[in-house]
């Protein structure tokens, strides 16, 4: 086997004489219609889309803490029904010893179980074998329990571990003669950072984002940009809290970079441990399946992705009305799978010492929601709030803590027969 070494890999790349693939500077055409058919060849035998006929290998790096690596998750998926894969060191790969491929299955380590990986890369193949193609993932996971952003960034050795990963899946597509890239990067992660306050972690997520593509790219050469694929936080009342910035930023940071940060959702509609903090092993595998119809959606159709979130807000009189982007219209108040936990998860506020209250919460067509308040409010700064707030010490999840009944009309079909609506995100926004 070649060397994994960065230096030997560039070496071998660039003496084969590759030649580069133009891409767009979009998101929609830079990661999607260059490549979008994955029969046709590419420009380069370094993208996916050449491989002397067989399927490219799609390499996904999972980072985050311990929603990343399963802790407290079941397995449940124990056997590989397509032919993604894993290191022969696990899901959970490490950076040593990163010789060999074995088929993705979950497996256990102590506390550790299913992890997002078997969800994401299996529910990816059936879709694309369901359309007459296919689609083969190497899935890796290097984040670590209870890290905050700048004990897992640049310079740490779980990111080291991801750049061995990243060498180890090239070296190894190269010697077997398959196209590769690595597609994307998977950040479940936010709690750590919330506990500690931190008020800059847009900024961390957008830096992150940057660091994992260049350093990615150097070692691959591909040019092919590299997403990172988030979502949002949604356990703050499990730690004793009754809000939290963190969704907020994390929602900031993919309006920052809609090209390269992509927010998949909340995660309240999902099912938590009893420590509701972390998910069962159907909630990590409900969790990739999400996130791998986000990538199929923008990384491989190449067609622009807002989760259901606010686009307008309109004030008139005592009524406010809120449109949304909607993936999949209409919009659907949904208090079947998710407890009601008082309008809807809807809040209004200002700066009054007692503003009006929400008295109804009505839909308007495929894509708005109309909130009318008990009187005109008179108070400075006004807002409209979405599942920001719950009892401090409550579990996350369908039925207590932070969360709304909104959620979009997606009937995609899943794998094992999660419903893989959109469900709108936190938010916290202000009223013109």
């Amino acid at each position: 086997m070649r060397s994994r070494s960065r230096t030997g890999i560039l070496a071998v790349r660039l003496a084969t004489g590759w030649a580069p693939l133009a891409l767009g500077s979009a998101l929609g055409s830079a990661l999607g219609s260059a490549c979008s058919n994955e029969t046709l060849a590419c420009a380069s035998p370094l993208d996916v889309c050449e491989g002397g006929g067989k399927t490219p290998l799609h390499h996904v790096l999972i980072t985050g803490q311990s929603l990343s690596v399963g802790s407290q998750s079941r397995l449940v998926s124990t056997t590989q029904p397509f032919d993604n894969v894993s290191f022969a060191t696990g899901v959970r790969a490490g950076g040593e010893n990163l010789d060999a491929l074995r088929p993705l299955v979950e497996s256990a380590d102590g506390a550790l179980g299913e992890t997002l990986a078997s969800g994401m890369a299996n529910w990816l193949t059936a879709s694309a074998r369901t359309s007459g193609g296919d689609h083969r993932s190497l899935m890796s996971a290097h984040g670590v329990s209870s890290r905050p952003y700048n004990a897992l960034a640049r310079g740490t050795d779980p990111y080291a571990e991801g750049m061995a990963q990243v060498e180890a899946g090239l070296a190894l597509a190269t010697e077997h003669g398959e196209g590769y890239a690595v597609r994307a990067v998977v950040a479940i992660h936010g709690e750590s950072d919330h506990v500690g306050g931190n008020t800059r972690y847009d900024l961390d997520l957008q830096q992150w984002q940057r660091d994992y593509e260049a350093d990615i790219q150097a070692i691959t050469g591909q040019l092919r940009p590299v997403p990172l694929l988030t979502d949002q936080m949604s356990s703050f009342t499990a730690f004793a809290s009754e809000t939290s910035a963190i969704p907020l930023l994390q929602l900031a940071a993919s309006r920052a970079r809609p090209d390269r940060i992509l927010l998949v959702g909340p995660k309240y509609m999902l099912p938590y441990v009893a420590d509701g903090v972390h998910l069962t092993g159907d909630g990590e595998r409900w969790l990739g399946e999400m996130h791998a119809k986000v990538f199929e959606h923008a990384l491989l159709k190449g067609e622009p992705w807002r989760p259901v979130s606010p686009r307008s807000i309109v004030h008139d009189g005592a009524q406010i009305t809120v449109r949304l982007w909607v993936p999949v219209p209409p919009l659907v108040l949904d208090d079947d799978r998710i407890d009601d936990p008082g309008n809807h998860g809807f809040e209004y506020t200002d700066d009054s010492e007692d503003p009006p209250r929400i008295t109804s919460v009505q839909l308007s067509g495929d894509d708005t929601v109309r909130l009318t308040l008990s009187e005109i409010p008179v108070g400075t700064g006004q807002r409209i709030r979405y599942a920001m707030r719950g009892l401090a010490g409550q579990a996350a999840g369908a039925t207590t803590g932070a969360r709304g009944t909104l959620r979009d009309s997606d009937a995609t079909v899943s794998r094992h027969g999660y419903p893989l609506f959109n469900w709108c995100v936190h938010f916290d926004e202000p009223v013109p």
